[in-house]
């Protein structure tokens, strides 16, 4: 026993020495998110009474050089009217997805708090009520689950770039983002959970674990809607065979190990999947029109009404709302704003990510290799999504952006090649600077920053990278055809000496 403890304890002092940068960078981050939470309590506290309590909203300005810097972090009182009162209406016993759950009764006043989560989301803002930190313990688990998300970063990171320092950086981005500081550590909004499992759901995939992987996103989507578009990549991945150990090379003409298709081994997974759904539905999918219409259809699109004018602050922003921003005609706003509402541009922009995840070329000789594209795409996905969403965004749905800016800062971490990434600057700069471009700048206008951004990725560091996707497969798929082409002409021949 002696020894099994002595071996043990060995294990760890070595792990620890190993990682021991990762270990300096969460110490410093725990004593960071420490202040950050207490500042955010003690201003909670002072910011009102229920359900309007809130912490500081993030309007000011400051002078710079003679030049007034003003600044618009958008921060809302979503936690104590919504979360907080949601926590407490599933502890008085009321059923989610219920007119009854949606009215909140506080000191003789009716107020209207629609809910239009999963149920995931719920549960935890009813876990965080009973914890005995009241009213903070939803925005504990919410501080939690963003600081957690670090872990999976690091791992992913690591395994694709090979380089312990790359993962480091890449956790560090995360952990001092001002995004995330902000909208989950001080402003406790909600993304922070289903970003958790969402990188988680990757880290484990990447590791070969299919099953877990591919639950751990599908708990991502039952606290979030936004993760239902990670489905893309997810099914990408599923649709073909699972890696294996020492794979062979191919012979001429075939498919590389890896890439060929799997159907039996989908739908086993679709199956484990819709058992674990409707365990987590109960019992609402009992009445399953009920059940989609709050989370699908009640949360709806936006559309523009006044073309001349901003919306207010309560109300999301779409890709119009930049378009009156910059002055643009009114009929090419009105198409804009009518594309984005009935979903046009999400899907135009879709489909070719869609088409590049399903074409990638999985070779289990490369793992690494595929999953820098199959996650360089998915960034490309998430940046569409908070482009175009027929709903519009707030920017604290931006929190699940930062991850893939930090894994991702450079082109070396969405290569091909197996080489071992080496650290750079711009791994630092860049996601910390993206923060910042979505963060400072007005409501109205910062949609304009997430669009250099995508075009960023597309056109200038990655351009070769985009188009080295399509050469490469459009060389498959002519390789493929060659192959089939060759097939026929034997079988044509053996006819013709079978014929003599």
């Amino acid at each position: 026993m002696e020894l099994n403890d002595h071996h043990l304890f060995r294990r760890i002092r070595q792990y620890l020495n190993e990682h021991r940068l990762l270990v300096l960078v969460l110490s410093i981050a725990i004593v960071v998110w420490y202040w950050v939470f207490l500042l955010a309590a003690m201003d909670f506290i002072d910011g009102g009474s229920r359900p309007y309590r809130a912490v500081w909203n993030g309007y000011g300005s400051f002078d710079l050089f003679g030049f007034t810097i003003n600044y618009s972090f958008e921060g809302y009182l979503d936690y104590d009217y919504y979360y907080y009162n949601w926590g407490q209406q599933f502890l008085k016993g009321f059923m989610p997805y219920t007119d009854a759950f949606d009215h909140s009764e506080i000191n003789g006043f009716i107020y209207n708090t629609p809910y239009f989560f999963p149920p995931l989301f719920v549960y935890m803002c009813t876990l965080g009520s009973v914890l005995p930190i009241d009213p903070f313990g939803i925005g504990f688990l919410i501080t939690l689950f963003g600081f957690l998300t670090a872990f999976p970063i690091y791992g992913i990171s690591l395994y694709l770039s090979q380089n312990l320092r790359v993962a480091v950086i890449a956790a560090a981005t995360y952990l001092f983002n001002p995004v995330v500081l902000y909208y989950t550590v001080f402003e406790w909004l909600n993304p922070a959970p289903f970003v958790f499992f969402m990188m988680l759901s990757f880290y484990l995939l990447m590791r070969g674990n299919r099953i877990a992987g591919t639950l751990a996103m599908v708990t991502s989507a039952l606290f979030k809607q936004t993760a239902f578009f990670l489905a893309i990549p997810l099914i990408a991945y599923l649709l073909k065979r699972a890696p294996v150990t020492e794979p062979e090379d191919p012979e001429d003409g075939k498919r590389p190990p890896g890439d060929e298709l799997d159907l039996k081994g989908f739908v086993k997974i679709i199956l484990v999947v819709l058992v674990f759904v409707v365990a987590f539905s109960l019992p609402y999918i009992f009445d399953i029109r009920n059940y989609i219409y709050y989370i699908l259809e009640r949360p709806g699109g936006f559309l523009l009404n006044d073309l001349t004018d901003f919306p207010n602050a309560s109300q999301p922003i779409t890709f119009a709302v930049l378009l009156i921003a910059i002055g643009a005609p009114e009929p090419l706003i009105q198409i804009v704003n009518i594309a984005t509402y009935y979903s046009i541009m999400l899907v135009i922009a879709i489909i070719p990510i869609l088409a590049l995840m399903l074409l990638q070329v999985k070779d289990d000789r490369n793992l690494q290799g595929y999953w820098r594209r199959i996650l360089f795409l998915t960034l490309l996905l998430m940046l569409c999504i908070h482009l175009f969403s027929p709903r519009g965004i707030y920017k604290y749905y931006c929190v699940a952006l930062i991850p893939f800016f930090s894994i991702q800062p450079v082109s070396q971490m969405i290569s091909l090649k197996t080489e071992r990434a080496k650290v750079s600057l711009f791994m630092i700069l860049i996601p910390l600077i993206l923060g910042f471009l979505i963060l400072i700048p007005n409501r109205n206008v910062y949609l304009a920053f997430l669009l250099l951004t995508l075009v960023g990725y597309i056109a200038f560091n990655h351009f070769g990278l985009v188009h080295g996707l399509f050469k490469e497969q459009i060389s498959h798929l002519r390789r493929n055809l060659s192959v089939i082409g060759s097939k026929e002409l034997e079988f044509e021949d053996s006819d013709i000496d079978q014929n003599e």
